[in-house]
């Protein structure tokens, strides 16, 4: 069997084959993605392309290590209401994406999985596919949800590779996206129209740059407070060579984290009876 045949591409089965894997053990994963625009240089589908193809090469790479993985066709509407300003963002609310996430996932808990990955590609999902982790683990304690973000997860890495040091330099649209777009769908780049943009005030405690976390601050700023274009960071710096390197380190620290996942028991610790089969108050 083929390495493109292990991974299962949950679409693509009948529903015995889809029972069949998640008897064996298969754990699934969802990419969630976002319509957002990127500057005037990226397409808007830039997140989507960006976690399809993470999630497709890391699950290929898991699979070849021993994993048994169901991967299920990609959420490619998110949460983007902050750019709502550029035509061609589509987004949904967040009420909506937490509802959507908790249906799919308790879907696949329902049939008898019980390892769940949501893929992130979009930063302004994170908290809501937190909260959906959290709300089903809540009404189904005996299945793992994991939210993930694979270029956070590769956040030093990534540093170590970055031209655009200054702080701001890979937020949105920037160095990063656009080299791995540059590597992975070079026609949806238009170099000719990439501009710096970095429009962020001073500050000790929040900022906006995808590998340098602020410190405990949460802030809804709107991209019209942060940019003049559209894009926050230097994709002038960005190459196709960049892109190749960045997604390997991206995909690799995924790999990783998908065969620890695989791997994690489901046990009660405690050292004293279980009162509730649950912890979802409402139940």
């Amino acid at each position: 069997m083929t390495a493109a045949r292990k991974v299962h591409r949950l679409e693509e089965l009948s529903w015995p084959e889809a029972q069949a894997a998640i008897q064996a053990g298969a754990l699934a994963v969802i990419p969630v993605g976002s319509l957002e625009q990127h500057g005037r240089h990226l397409a808007v589908n830039t997140d989507n392309v960006l976690g399809d193809a993470i999630a497709e090469s890391a699950i290929h790479q898991a699979v070849e290590r021993g994993l048994k993985v169901l991967l299920c066709p990609p959420l490619h509407y998110g949460y983007t209401m902050h750019n709502m300003d550029f035509p061609g963002t589509m987004t949904l609310r967040a009420e909506t994406l937490l509802a959507v996430g908790v249906d799919l996932v308790t879907s696949l808990a329902h049939h008898g999985c019980r390892r769940i990955v949501l893929l992130n590609s979009h930063g302004s999902n994170w908290s809501i596919l937190d909260l959906i982790a959290r709300e089903v683990m809540n009404r189904r304690p005996e299945v793992l949800v994991a939210a993930i973000f694979p270029i956070k997860m590769a956040a030093a890495d990534l540093e170590r590779l970055r031209e655009a040091k200054q702080t701001g330099g890979m937020s949105h649209g920037c160095e990063l996206e656009t080299s791995l777009m540059l590597y992975l769908r070079p026609e949806l780049v238009d170099m000719a129209k990439a501009v710096c943009d970095i429009a962020q005030p001073d500050s000790k405690f929040y900022w906006r740059d995808l590998l340098r976390g602020s410190r405990g601050v949460a802030m809804a700023d709107l991209t019209r407070h942060a940019s003049r274009t559209g894009l926050v960071g230097d994709p002038t710096v960005a190459t196709a060579e960049k892109g190749r390197r960045f997604f390997d380190v991206i995909v690799g620290a995924c790999v990783d984290f998908l065969v620890e996942f695989a791997a994690r028991d489901v046990k009660v610790t405690l050292d004293f009876p279980l009162t509730h089969a649950r912890t979802d108050i409402y139940g």
